[in-house]
């Protein structure tokens, strides 16, 4: 017969394994939840929104929405994607349980880009046919006001949801309209020589990259002073800018060379170069901040690309003429530089 010490080991064994089998099993279904995280894209050329699973980064369905889908945001929670339609005058509400929009909400003709303030509240909807910024209550999905901007085209929140700045594209008075949140109101401007684009403050709020038309260049707004003090030379036709993480990196997308830069926003530099596909538009992350998800509009695809590497690791066939995406947040990536939810497979490159 075993001693009882033996069988005292035996059992304390046993014991350990079970308990690291179910700890590894909660591990697993832990990622497996992160994983299930959903990408959403706008296609400018299907008028509709495509979903994509990002742990497998494959299409799951498209939802249709009216004509020329271009601004698009995503809750903090991740269960709500607004996306806006230049063709129309309408912004789409989508659940994300559901891949279904459960409402509609009039702004005034062709909205173009949105923002989310940070804590989800309001949603502000770039109105460029109506030359004007409305604010949309999440909660409600009703209209609370509108700001006049000339010819608003995209706009960026501060992160500490005071300040808004929004590409006023006016020809022959192109400039940034600083609006006050708060008191739903324009509290200033920064004139440019040139048409700006795409915008991103970042995480410290004392800092904006902006492009423009014309310029192959991000531009880098102090704004402290609202100046421009510096430009940081990337490929032809830079559009969306986005800081990750603490903000000590930024990216941004060039449309000539169809490649994504990244940026040393420490130093203002460009610290990297990877190819992407045809057109590059807009940018989201994955997995906080590991992945990177890239629409190309001339290729109908997203390109994925890993942060760490910087390489693209796979493509994703989604529809025609994708433009901006947003991707849901995951728990630990909420919040920090726009970080999106916590993809962890990726698929081989084909």
């Amino acid at each position: 017969m075993r001693s009882f010490r033996n069988i005292k080991a035996v059992f304390s064994a046993r014991w350990t394994a079970m308990v690291t089998a179910a700890a590894l099993m909660l591990a697993v279904a832990a990622v497996s939840q992160a994983a299930g995280a959903k990408a959403y894209v706008g296609l400018f050329g299907d008028n509709a929104v495509a979903v994509i699973d990002t742990a497998t980064n494959t299409l799951l369905t498209t939802i249709p929405i009216p004509a020329g889908p271009h601004g698009l945001v995503i809750t903090p929670d991740g269960a709500t994607v607004y996306a806006s339609s230049d063709g129309d005058s309408k912004v789409s509400v989508i659940d994300t349980a559901q891949d279904a929009v459960t409402a509609n909400i009039e702004v005034g003709k062709s909205p173009h880009g949105l923002a989310i303030t940070p804590d989800g509240k309001e949603v502000l909807a770039a109105v460029f046919g109506a030359s004007s910024v409305a604010f949309v209550d999440t909660t409600t999905d009703a209209v609370l006001g509108q700001v006049p901007v000339g010819s608003p085209h995209n706009i960026a929140i501060t992160p500490d949801g005071s300040t808004a700045y929004v590409a006023s594209q006016v020809r022959g008075s192109y400039a940034l309209a600083i609006l006050d949140l708060a008191g739903m109101r324009q509290k200033g401007s920064v004139p440019l020589s040139k048409m700006p684009r795409a915008l991103s403050v970042s995480p410290d709020g004392g800092k904006l990259y902006f492009t423009v038309a014309g310029s192959d260049a991000v531009q880098v707004l102090d704004t402290r002073s609202n100046t421009v003090v510096r430009q940081v030379a990337v490929g032809a036709s830079p559009h969306h800018p986005l800081f990750i993480g603490d903000g000590k990196e930024a990216l941004v997308v060039s449309q000539g060379p169809g490649s994504l830069y990244f940026i040393d926003a420490s130093r203002d530099s460009v610290s990297g170069i990877v190819k992407v596909g045809t057109l590059p538009h807009w940018i989201a992350l994955a997995g906080g901040g590991r992945l990177i998800y890239v629409t190309n509009e001339d290729s109908n695809d997203v390109s994925v690309v890993d942060a760490a590497t910087m390489r693209t690791v796979t493509t994703i066939r989604v529809g025609n003429a994708p433009r901006k995406i947003v991707i849901q947040p995951s728990p630990s990536s909420a919040g920090a530089g726009g970080a999106g939810a916590g993809a962890i497979a990726v698929q081989a490159p084909m």
